[in-house]
């Protein structure tokens, strides 16, 4: 097959361009031709800069058709605004096109009144929207019903992050997540402080970017739980320093939070943290929900409930034998989700939406 992306970029530093690159990199391995227009150059073989977000974006339509032209398929990484660029390119070609949802840039535009009524219309005429999750299918379908959707969930590569357990140089719960008010630090921070009460000797990491306002004000916070040195901002980390993380954390935990209709779409780091053996806590009513094996690995919380997610913490570093359990529980799951199998179910997908009329 000939395979047209449509993406952010396949740069594997940003979370969308990790998704791609993983895809599509299998897809070329197993002798499918690849061709990728972007956003953001990445460097990737063939790849071609001819994507944006404005409407002077719009002034490439004619080489985006090109491409399109010689396709099978037309895979869109997420409905706005690349879908749209898609169909507009592709308009009376008559090619398949498949777009992956993966998070809020698939629904929150349903209810803005600027995107609403274009992106219902390409929904509708979509062959297949592939969901990333249960949660982003149903609120896909929750405003289009006839909406022809599937959920395959996303892999891990469970090589590069799993290994030998580590020694650490302290004890520590880990989070992975750019500092943002949808990754819910707010609410694991003084559930740690419920902790930290309780394990003077356990401390709290969290990796990810901090670049904005929130980090401040998490500051304040862990001013007034009385927490300074036992709550560490880490930072942007490589795959290299988180697979440390990994394998020396000894729970890792999650807390994200809704708002106008932003979510968690699945979960990925998840998927990482088992791979290396981690039991982990995450939140329900999201995409989360997908990516943890529920009290067989991890654990689920209500959203925005400190102590909650505070019990679930205690609940598992303060029993050796359901800590083990999980963590064996983890590195089986993180084996049942790899990338193959995601790339595999894309692949039956294409295949029988080529054979639909």
């Amino acid at each position: 097959m000939n395979i047209l992306h449509l993406a952010y970029s396949a740069d594997v530093r940003s979370g969308w361009g990790r998704l791609t690159y993983e895809v599509i990199t299998r897809l070329r391995e197993r002798g499918h031709a690849i061709n990728l227009l972007t956003e953001h150059a990445s460097g990737y073989p063939e790849e071609k800069k001819l994507l944006g977000r404005s409407w002077r974006a719009l002034t490439g339509l004619s080489q985006i058709r090109k491409h399109i032209r010689t396709a099978d398929i037309v895979h869109s990484w997420e409905a706005n605004p690349y879908a749209i660029t898609a169909y507009a390119a592709g308009w009376g070609l008559k090619r398949k096109n498949v777009i992956i949802a993966t998070g809020a840039y698939s629904v929150q535009p349903l209810y803005h009144i600027r995107t609403r009524a274009i992106l219902k219309h390409v929904y509708r005429r979509t062959n297949r929207i592939i969901c990333i999750s249960r949660y982003i299918e149903k609120e896909i379908q929750r405003v289009i019903p006839d909406a022809r959707t599937e959920v395959v969930t996303l892999g891990v590569d469970f090589e590069k992050f799993s290994g030998e357990r580590m020694r650490p140089k302290e004890r520590f719960v880990l989070s992975v997540g750019n500092v943002g008010h949808r990754k819910g630090y707010h609410v694991s921070i003084p559930a740690f402080a419920e902790v930290a009460r309780r394990m003077p000797d356990m401390n709290y990491y969290i990796a990810g970017s901090t670049d904005n306002a929130i980090y401040q004000r998490l500051h304040e916070q862990i001013h007034e739980h009385g927490l300074g040195g036992r709550v560490v901002f880490l930072g942007t980390q490589n795959d290299e320093q988180l697979k440390e993380l990994y394998l020396t954390a000894e729970l890792f935990l999650l807390t994200s939070v809704n708002f106008d209709h932003h979510f968690e779409g699945f979960g990925l780091v998840f998927l990482e943290a088992a791979s290396a053996g981690l039991p982990v806590i995450g939140t329900t009513d999201n995409g989360i929900v997908d990516a943890i094996n529920e009290s067989k690995n991890g654990l689920l919380v209500p959203q925005n409930d400190p102590h909650a997610t505070a019990e679930a913490m205690l609940a598992i570093l303060q029993d050796p034998e359901r800590k083990r359990s999980y963590a064996r529980e983890s590195v089986a799951w993180a084996k049942k989700n790899s990338w193959d199998n995601t790339v595999d179910r894309y692949i039956g997908i294409y295949t029988q939406i080529l054979h639909e009329s």
